[in-house]
């Protein structure tokens, strides 16, 4: 059995997204806007495993802070990244919506906004077929700290892509 590829340099960083698993009501140390719509479910801030809720819609609702359409560009947008992304992800597609809400709240606050779809696509591209199946929490985390530490979106996924020249230190950061 291998490990995937982007564990072990996450679990050295140790600093990032906390859990936002199916006990999303437990909270996180990363408190969502109160803005943020509750897209069909009401009350929940996270989609959980049994809300009857499109992935796509909802993170859609997240990034605009209200209802949105199926119909909404952005939707689409969404959708199609997540079409690409789930294949290469060993979470479904509410944790991906779910990671990625999070990230982008997380970058939000720190002055750093991304949206939705371009985050999935993004990172989702950093897997390629020879890697086998990831874990997209693990790539939000390690990109939310590479971010967090002044690396520019280019960098931090320059660095997630390379993984080894973490170690060097080296490459651009925000100014």
């Amino acid at each position: 059995m291998t490990t995937p590829r982007f564990t072990l340099p996450i679990l050295a960083c140790c600093v990032g997204l906390a859990g936002c698993g199916d006990d999303a009501e437990k909270g996180s140390d990363i408190a969502p806007s109160e803005t943020i719509v509750r897209e069909e479910t009401g009350s929940a801030t996270w989609i959980r495993r049994m809300d009857a809720v499109d992935p796509a819609v909802w993170l859609a609702s997240q990034e605009k802070r209200r209802a949105v359409a199926r119909d909404d560009p952005e939707v689409g947008r969404i959708r199609r990244a997540m079409d690409e992304a789930a294949p290469k992800f060993l979470e479904p597609r509410r944790m991906i919506a779910n990671r990625t809400a999070q990230l982008a709240e997380s970058l939000a606050q720190i002055g750093k906004r991304e949206s939705a779809a371009d985050l999935i696509v993004e990172l989702s591209a950093l897997v390629t077929p020879d890697h086998g199946k990831e874990t997209y929490g693990d790539l939000c985390q390690f990109y939310m700290s590479l971010r967090r530490a002044g690396y520019t979106r280019e960098d931090a996924l320059e660095r997630l892509d390379s993984p080894f020249r973490l170690k060097t230190g080296a490459g651009a950061r925000d100014k």
